[in-house]
């Protein structure tokens, strides 16, 4: 087989059939004929959750058995949601900042999800809100409320469109099994990143972040030499206004 036949058939089988189901994957079906999503969590993606066994100290959830356990007893990692949301399908993912202060972040994701006879072969956006704050996050989650409430809104918007009963890792109150894909994930959402993503997306360079500040006469921002010099609540405040700017 020649590597160009290889490459050719590899692609192929990442098209989606008339149903909007992806060719290489093998599907779990309820009895009304819907997807069983839940039944299609990679079980490396499941974790016990902690709180299920606090009052049963003889357990080791090193050692618990994920795949006899009930909903109410796991939790699903973010990589687990990925994975979902990417069999699934979707066009877009859009984030829109609902409220943004130094102790206190609100966050709307939207999904745009491809077409499946599930929805009648029709496109469908379905939103979920989450927040972040310090008395829902600990540790180091408590220095990227932007982050986390970013993570919780895509959980809760993948979970809740596909039924899925399973609480996120990311949605946990005290992020009690914060992980390393989660630590990682911070750091490409951090306000500075998030910031500068937004400008690259509509082509806006730091001057001109500066000048609109300094017209909405934002504290310190005729002192501003790089992003760097941007406080975290500024950023913020950027971010949604070149996104509600760009709406119109």
């Amino acid at each position: 087989m020649s590597k160009e036949h290889r490459y050719n058939s590899q692609l192929k089988s990442f098209c989606r059939d008339p149903y909007g189901l992806l060719e290489c994957v093998n599907y779990n079906f309820n009895e009304d004929n819907t997807i069983n999503w839940r039944s299609m969590i990679n079980k490396e993606h499941l974790v016990p959750n902690r709180d299920a066994f606090k009052n049963q100290k003889d357990v080791n959830l090193k050692e618990v058995d994920v795949t006899a356990l009930q909903d109410n007893q796991l939790l699903i990692l973010l990589a687990g949601i990925k994975e979902l949301a990417q069999i699934r399908g979707y066009k877009n993912v859009r984030y829109d900042v609902i409220q943004a202060q130094p102790d206190y972040v609100a966050v709307k994701c939207t999904i745009d999800w491809l077409p499946n006879f599930e929805t009648s072969n029709e496109e469908v956006s379905f939103s979920a809100l989450a927040d972040a704050h310090l008395d829902n996050t600990k540790d180091f989650a408590k220095n990227f409320l932007m982050a986390i409430a970013e993570n919780r809104a895509f959980v809760r918007a993948v979970r809740s469109f596909l039924k899925i009963n399973i609480v996120g890792n990311d949605e946990m109150g005290k992020t009690t099994n914060v992980d390393i894909e989660l630590e990682s994930s911070i750091t490409a959402t951090q306000p500075i990143a998030l910031l500068q993503k937004t400008m690259d997306e509509h082509k806006i360079t730091f001057e001109q972040v500066k000048n609109g500040a300094i017209q909405k006469q934002m504290a310190g921002s005729e002192n501003w030499k790089s992003l760097e010099d941007i406080s975290p609540l500024s950023m913020f405040t950027i971010i949604s206004g070149i996104k509600n700017k760009n709406k119109k």
